[in-house]
């Protein structure tokens, strides 16, 4: 998906466009078949209110995802896509201030929204960074577990993707997807084939050079897969 983008449209988007089939309302809008060069997240109020909707917590049940990713204080987690910072703020507080919770994003005012953001919740090692749209931009070795919710199923060449991931990760570090299931449901992308089943995800990965750590069943529309190498 990170190469969706045509021409100089490519520094715009992001996983963002795909965060956004995340919500019932959104996928609704979906239907008008709006072309992805079009979507711009330039209204990042109303984006906020998308992403940060309360209806969202009853079926992506955060705080049951944070404990499931069994988190150590001192942590480094990397937030891929992480938009509005919804996940990124909570894994902030789950690995302490000894730890870091970085939201990554190529879409500046979703950066600039987590900035202020952290600030605001006074959480220091809550830090938001812009990156390309095809590097994770992360160093070797610095970071515990890499967190993908929601926007796996839209990277393009994710194998290579997660070649690059690899080389980011600490020993005994931990890729981490959260998606949806390829089948219809009621949130989320209404069309299959914005979808990856798990079968998918298990076979990149391991083209990739990962390997299964766990499978849990925590999420009514959504698999949970932990990976290493």
């Amino acid at each position: 998906m990170f190469n969706i983008l045509r021409k100089t449209a490519i520094g715009t988007m992001f996983v963002l466009f795909f965060l956004t089939y995340s919500f019932t309302g959104y996928a609704g809008q979906q239907q008008q078949h709006t072309p992805a060069s079009q979507q711009r997240f330039d209204d990042i109020h109303y984006w906020v209110k998308v992403f940060e909707d309360p209806e969202r917590e009853k079926w992506q049940k955060p705080d049951e995802v944070v404990k499931a990713l069994d988190l150590r204080q001192g942590d480094v987690v990397a937030d891929l896509g992480a938009g509005t910072g919804y996940f990124t703020r909570r894994l902030a507080a789950a690995v302490g201030p000894a730890g870091k919770s970085l939201g990554l994003e190529v879409e500046p005012s979703m950066v600039n929204y987590m900035e202020q953001d952290a600030k605001k919740l006074g959480l220091k090692n809550y830090m938001a960074r812009l990156i390309k749209t095809d590097d994770p931009e992360l160093g070797p070795d610095s970071v515990d577990v890499v967190f993908i919710c929601d926007t796996y199923h839209h990277i393009e060449n994710r194998v290579a993707y997660l070649q690059k991931l690899s080389k980011s990760l600490r020993p005994n570090g931990r890729i981490v997807v959260v998606d949806f299931h390829k089948k219809p449901i009621t949130v989320g992308p209404q069309d299959l084939e914005h979808k990856l089943s798990e079968e998918t995800v298990y076979k990149e990965f391991h083209d990739a050079g990962y390997r299964v750590i766990r499978s849990q069943c925590i999420l009514p529309y959504q698999y949970f897969i932990e990976f290493g190498l």
